[in-house]
Formats: C-alpha cells, sequence, structure tokens
C-alpha cells in the first residue's frame, strides 16, 4: 500500500465516496448525488493538496479529505478538520482507515494543528464505532424532529 497526494485521475473515486458517504447519512433522493459545487470543491482540493490517497496495486482504494480552514461551533482552537474519510468496501477492516489517520496526524503536527475534528453522521454505526477505536470521543450532538 501506497499513500500520496490525490490527482485528477482519482476524481472518479473521490466521487464515489462522497456519494457513498451521503447514502449512509440517510440524504433524501437526489441529495445524495455529486452536485457541480461539489465537483469543483474536489478538484480544488486536489490542486491545494488536501487530499491523501491510499493506493493498493496501482489503484486508489481510499482516501481522507482534509482541511486547515474550517471552524466549527464550540471548539474554539485551530484544529485539523477531516472533511471525508472513505475506504472501499473490498479494503476494510485490513488497516488502511488507520493507515490514513496516522499519516493525517503526521501532516498535522508538521502543519502545528493540536486536534483533528471530524462530524460523523450518528446513523454511520460503523464510522463512528471505528473513530472511537482511534481514540475519537463525541463533543456534541445535533437532534432534529421533525413537524
Amino acid at each position: 500500500m501506497k499513500l500520496r497526494y490525490a490527482k485528477r485521475d482519482d476524481f472518479d473515486v473521490l466521487i464515489e465516496g462522497l456519494e457513498k458517504n451521503r447514502l449512509l447519512e440517510n440524504r433524501p433522493g437526489k441529495g445524495i448525488r455529486a452536485k457541480a459545487s461539489d465537483k469543483e470543491q474536489f478538484r480544488k482540493a486536489i490542486r491545494d493538496k488536501t487530499i491523501r490517497i491510499v493506493e493498493d496495486k496501482g489503484q486508489p482504494v481510499a482516501f481522507l479529505y482534509f482541511r486547515t480552514d474550517f471552524n466549527v461551533m464550540y471548539v474554539n482552537e485551530s484544529i485539523f478538520w477531516v472533511d471525508l474519510i472513505y475506504v472501499r468496501e473490498g479494503h476494510r477492516r485490513k488497516g488502511v482507515g488507520r493507515l490514513l489517520y496516522k499519516d493525517a496526524i503526521k501532516i498535522a503536527k508538521k502543519k502545528g494543528f493540536k486536534k483533528i475534528v471530524i462530524d460523523i453522521f450518528e446513523s454511520n454505526d460503523s464510522s463512528r464505532d471505528f473513530h472511537k477505536k482511534l481514540g475519537f470521543r463525541p463533543i456534541y450532538t445535533i437532534y432534529d424532529k421533525r413537524i
């Protein structure tokens, strides 16, 4: 397995990861599909080198998209924000996600950050459990009610 920054050739796997993540978030209907603004955001992230790819046998199998310009409610310090992490199904539970976080922590420390933050939807049980095993803890939870 090899770690590297994303390049234009990785675009399809990035969109796949975004849409599959949205499916896990139980977004309604058309809310799952990537919009033009999502695609532009990924193009910019590729240019800015804020997406790390895990490659296996020359193919991208996972990625972690991070931001360093993000602010979160109730977090009053500079944070390394994980916008999205995605591991293709055939590569899950093989240490790929841990590899991405080990790499992300190295990048975050090099940039001077002391905290990594990610937003995990309550409906995404496997992501929530995975992050807890890595030592992440919930800061707060948002609830809603249809009326």
